[in-house]
């Protein structure tokens, strides 16, 4: 006879943590989600997918002809994909040389039984963070926070970061400069 091997919870601060707790917003664990890890699992789509992260305004016809299909089958793809948030199409920009001098990514560690999900709501919320992400090791959360000045990047990091009973640590990493954003998620 086996074993039976027991499977221990994984922990947060002392508190387990569910499948729930590593969602994404606007995603469930429904049907709807595994429809949505089909369509970004088809070799076809990630193939779209990948032209897409090249050229954000590549043709379909052009698309089609490298994919040796009809440029009706990647619009249908593309707009299925659109609409399941399995793609998003958009402009980066690099925040420097738009002239954003406080520009700075913000790692912090939650104090004991803070709940990253009501802390992350509270940065979602800024105009100024550009993402937010909960994350393990030595932080728990990181942000990115694009602002016009070093003095608006300051009121922000006073206002939203320092001070607050949920945060235990905070690091603002200030960019110097910016070598790489292509924003290319989802490639091997």
């Amino acid at each position: 006879m086996l074993p039976v091997l027991e499977r221990k919870a994984v922990q947060f601060r002392g508190k387990p943590l569910t499948s729930a707790d590593f969602e994404f917003p606007g995603s469930d664990t429904t049907r709807d989600t595994v429809d949505r890890r089909e369509l970004a699992a088809d070799p076809t789509n990630r193939r779209i997918i990948e032209f897409l992260q090249e050229d954000g305004r590549m043709a379909y016809s052009t698309i089609a002809r490298e994919l040796g299909t009809s440029e009706g089958t990647v619009r249908k793809r593309y707009n299925q994909m659109v609409e399941a948030k399995v793609l998003r199409v958009i402009g980066v920009a690099d925040p420097i040389v738009l002239g954003n001098e406080g520009y700075a990514l913000v790692a912090m560690r939650l104090s004991a039984g803070a709940d990253p999900r009501k802390v992350s709501a509270r940065f979602e919320a800024c105009d100024e963070v550009t993402f937010v992400l909960f994350a393990t090791g030595q932080y728990d959360l990181v942000i990115e926070v694009i602002c016009q000045t070093h003095r608006d990047l300051r009121d922000f990091l006073l206002e939203h970061c320092y001070g607050q009973a949920d945060t235990v640590s905070v690091e603002p990493m200030m960019a110097l400069a910016l070598y790489k954003n292509l924003m290319k998620w989802g490639r091997p």
